[in-house]
């Protein structure tokens, strides 16, 4: 027999009081049994948000990775740009009072720069070479041959015409016999 059971029978505690204080027992357990589930799956909850924030933050750095390389690879084509525009503007040799045309191939087109005669044999025996400048389509500059090679290691779509380098007398002796 329990204490409970001897307070009833001596009549010490009323029945209702019992009675009532079994219900909020009951109550209690139940609750306590609800609130371990309700844990339980507040825990599951959780982890599961957790998870889904790492994978979310980690998607995050990726897409931020991805942009700054792309924002770095742009800032260095503009960089090789800006120092070949440098490069064909500085070393420029195309004269205002040139006259004689000179005629040569660019993608499917055939485009012309007026040159002096001296500029005319450079060409030729590769000691100039013709750029694309970047003040429109038509902008072509003669340029010599070791800025040529700078801007074509830098950007080589640049070079429109730059022959292999020769003596360019050695030509012309060989017509000599004829």
């Amino acid at each position: 027999m329990s204490l409970r059971d001897e307070l009833l029978k001596a009549g010490l505690v009323p029945s209702d009081k019992a009675k009532q204080l079994d219900s909020e027992t009951r109550k209690q357990g139940h609750q306590l049994k609800k609130n371990k589930a309700l844990a339980a799956e507040e825990a599951a909850r959780q982890a599961d948000a957790r998870r889904r924030a790492e994978a979310e933050a980690a998607r995050k750095r990726e897409q931020d990775r991805e942009l700054n390389l792309k924002r770095e690879a742009e800032k260095q084509r503009q960089e090789r740009t800006a120092r070949v525009r440098q490069l064909i503007d500085s070393h420029r040799l195309n004269e205002p009072e040139a006259e004689l045309p000179y005629n040569f191939q660019d993608g499917r087109f055939v485009r012309s720069v007026r040159v002096t005669p001296a500029q005319r044999k450079a060409l030729a025996t590769g000691r100039l070479g013709i750029l694309r400048g970047d003040r429109g389509e038509f902008d072509f500059s003669v340029a010599p041959r070791e800025i040529a090679l700078k801007v074509a290691e830098i950007l080589p779509q640049k070079i429109l015409l730059l022959y292999p380098e020769s003596g360019g007398d050695e030509a012309e002796d060989d017509w000599g016999d004829w």
